[in-house]
């Protein structure tokens, strides 16, 4: 597939998965106790702190665009509902990523200064957070991700949140490097992934003011990353969060950590 194909696919899951996010939010909206719900995968918000958190997160995505820093944050003004407003705040997205097209500059938060990092982080931003809100109405045995988008997460992971932490000082890195062999249910090798050690450095002051948008992680400080040694995961109906800790059943793929 071409980066301009790629690029596409990846606005179009977006789109699907916004769809699906608004869908969940205002069926919880409709539910008691509304978007007070607790959402468990992310420990202290509710439906409506998340739906106003990925309303933002699509907005500064959208704003990274052109820019050679990163931008602030947009509240939602209160005048708006929450789920007009988010839907509002995906389409934005959406047209300002197509507008720009795969290659245009963008600020970014590591390696890949275009606006093709943000298509491909937005769309992970939605799969994790559209899991993270069917949890919490109960209908999180229906999530289902595809194996492309559930091992390219894995890769985010490893390739640039990893990294990330350690580069910020939010974590003290592996002392040793961890390879993850990835295989489908019938044993089949899927990938062969290696995370570095990683010697740590001391992050700027103020480096990381913006969120990530990401609530959870299994590596210390890393956002959304794997168990660091040991550990056999299986992305399938008992763990929906999947190997990665922020990714949905991948159609049963079985991760190996050695």
């Amino acid at each position: 597939m071409t980066a301009a194909a790629e690029f596409t696919a990846a606005l179009d899951r977006i789109a699907a998965l916004a769809d699906a996010f608004a869908e969940a939010a205002r069926d919880a909206a409709a539910q008691d106790p509304g978007l007070a719900q607790p959402v468990a995968g992310c420990p202290g918000w509710t439906a409506l702190g998340l739906v106003d958190h990925l309303s933002g997160i699509h907005r500064w995505a959208a704003a990274a665009l052109g820019s050679e820093r990163a931008p602030r944050l947009e509240d939602r003004p209160e005048r708006e509902a929450p789920v007009e407003w988010y839907r509002a705040s995906a389409a934005h997205l959406v047209a300002a990523l197509r507008a720009a097209g795969p290659e245009a500059p963008a600020w970014t938060l590591w390696d890949g200064r275009t606006a093709a990092f943000w298509a491909r982080r937005q769309v992970h931003e939605l799969a994790v957070h559209t899991f993270d809100l069917l949890e919490a109405l109960g209908r999180a045995s229906a999530w289902q991700l595809p194996e492309d988008l559930a091992l390219d997460g894995i890769r985010e992971v490893l390739d640039g949140f990893y990294p990330r932490q350690v580069r910020l000082g939010r974590s003290r890195g592996l002392p040793g490097v961890v390879r993850l062999e990835v295989t489908h249910d019938d044993g089949r090798p899927a990938a062969s992934l290696v995370l570095p050690a990683a010697v740590p450095r001391r992050g700027r002051r103020g480096a990381a003011r913006h969120r990530d948008g990401q609530c959870t992680g299994g590596l210390p400080g890393a956002v959304g990353a794997p168990p660091a040694s040991g550990h056999r995961a299986r992305a399938g109906p008992g763990d929906p969060r999947g190997a990665a800790g922020s990714l949905g059943p991948a159609n049963g793929t079985e991760f190996r950590l050695t």
